[in-house]
């Protein structure tokens, strides 16, 4: 399928942010392969040295960073080597399926005003999207993710997809726009960090989600343990993360996936 600016490949940089896990990422850059021939893929990897595997080939440019640099530090390395219009954001655990549809996500973005647009993950229903609800009072100001709504309005024309505010970690946006904002690469996203993205482009981007358009993901495979053991993080560290969002942020406090909690200490 041709748009107006060309051919998928031809407006479309795929950014991985790997770690350990190359069984998977094989599989991810093969469904491109398969589905989407010829598009570029900029893989940023942080992977230990004793066990780091080249992916480099035809199409697909593999970045060594040093080890264990970080989630959102890969992200903005890979962002750094786009120049096309688009991007495409995936984990190394997702992968294309026959009936995964980027040429609309495209299109969608060529029609309407929104700059980011993602799909529902296979095995989930309604957890592909959701809102944030702003609470607090005059001296505090709260940001709660919502999943009842979560969603907005129908985007007309693309039945199925709906203007939202947190999204999947697999999606397409407006390259210049992400770049405006940017991955914080600070050492509290290092291991886990999701929804610290939709707090910085909250207010400055225009999300959606389609939940009709579903993209393989699976986690497991023969790195999994190795993995788990660097990737499951103490509540430490989480709590470490949000106390940083919410002074970033201007924040009092927020709860994201209904299950953590953080608030600030004020001052009496």
């Amino acid at each position: 399928m041709t748009f107006h600016g060309g051919k998928f490949q031809d407006r479309v940089t795929v950014v991985v942010k790997t770690f350990f896990r190359y069984t998977n990422l094989k599989r991810l850059i093969a469904s491109f392969q398969e589905h989407y021939p010829g598009t570029r893929m900029v893989i940023a990897d942080d992977t230990p040295s004793e066990v780091f595997t080249s992916v480099q080939a035809p199409n697909v440019d593999h970045f060594r960073m040093p080890e264990k640099t970080g989630y959102f530090a890969g992200r903005n390395l890979g962002l750094s080597q786009v120049s096309t219009e688009y991007f495409l954001y995936a984990d190394d655990d997702h992968y294309i399926m026959d009936s995964t549809d980027l040429d609309m996500f495209v299109s969608l973005l060529d029609k309407t005003n929104f700059h980011l647009v993602s799909s529902r993950v296979k095995g989930t229903s309604w957890r592909y999207s959701s809102t944030f609800e702003v609470t607090g009072d005059k001296d505090n100001i709260c940001l709660l993710q919502q999943y009842e709504p979560n969603h907005f309005h129908e985007i007309p024309g693309f039945p199925g997809c709906y203007a939202n505010e947190i999204c999947e970690n697999f999606f397409i946006a407006s390259t210049n726009e992400m770049k405006s904002i940017g991955f914080d690469p600070d050492p509290a996203m290092a291991r886990i960090g999701h929804q610290e993205l939709f707090f910085s482009a909250l207010g400055r981007l225009r999300t959606a989600a389609c939940r009709d358009n579903v993209v393989g993901h699976s986690r497991r495979g023969p790195e999994f343990k190795d993995y788990a053991h660097y990737r499951n993080v103490r509540e430490k560290q989480k709590a470490f993360k949000f106390k940083y969002s919410l002074f970033k942020h201007n924040l009092a406090c927020t709860k994201m996936n209904w299950k953590y909690t953080t608030k600030a200490k004020t001052k009496k």
